[in-house]
């Protein structure tokens, strides 16, 4: 995953899980709006399988991508990938750790540095800001217990045209969104465990021996 994807994938995940649980919800908000907040309030953690599939402008499939994902509250988070390359990214809240088993090589940056500039980030845990970023409209599918809510992103410089997440049952089931260029990211989630204990050394990293590291903090 290059490393703006990587930036966007990881401003929509924290951004999503983020959301605060102490928010009040305005009064003049948008019933989308309400929905989205309070799905977004019960998930304090999260373990997922994840098969993430990125298609071009004519739907072409330019790469799949099967990873584990394990997310807490407020700003950890863990995503492993193990098809068709190994890859583990980390962070907890402070670094981000981008380890490459194969070229036996770790990058390490700033949790600000890589993610403050993902506009999805204006999420910050009030139904007024959600409604100040973006325009939200909610669906109820065909499918029963799914619900999907579009996001489009009020700021013209945003990393990402299209954002739509589909839960069943207040899980997240399924997310997608679109760069300026037209390629599109879906990422499919499976097997949730919502809210499970997760030990804090799942985001703590420790260099393998023989690593070459690349310390931009």
């Amino acid at each position: 995953m290059n490393k703006g994807l990587w930036a966007c994938l990881l401003g929509l995940l924290m951004a999503i899980f983020s959301w605060s649980s102490g928010a009040q919800p305005v009064e003049s908000g948008s019933p989308a709006v309400m929905q989205l907040t309070a799905i977004l309030e019960k998930t304090g953690s999260l373990r997922a399988e994840v098969e993430q599939l990125m298609l071009d402008q004519e739907g072409r499939e330019l790469q799949e991508v099967r990873a584990t994902l394990i997310m807490q509250k407020p700003d950890h988070f863990y995503w492993q990938t193990s098809e068709p390359y190994e890859q583990l990214m980390l962070t907890d809240g402070q670094k981000i750790w981008i380890y490459e088993p194969d070229l036996e090589q770790v990058t390490i940056q700033a949790f600000d540095a890589e993610v403050g500039r993902t506009p999805v980030l204006l999420l910050s845990g009030s139904a007024a800001s959600l409604a100040e970023a973006y325009d939200i409209e909610m669906a109820l599918l065909p499918h029963n217990g799914r619900t999907r809510f579009v996001l489009l992103p009020k700021d013209p410089g945003s990393l990402f045209e299209r954002l739509s997440l589909t839960f069943f049952d207040d899980k997240l089931e399924e997310m997608q969104f679109e760069d300026s260029l037209g390629q599109k990211t879906s990422l499919s989630f499976s097997g949730q465990e919502v809210n499970v204990p997760i030990a804090p050394e799942v985001f703590e990293f420790v260099i393998p021996p023989g690593t070459d590291v690349i310390d931009g903090t």
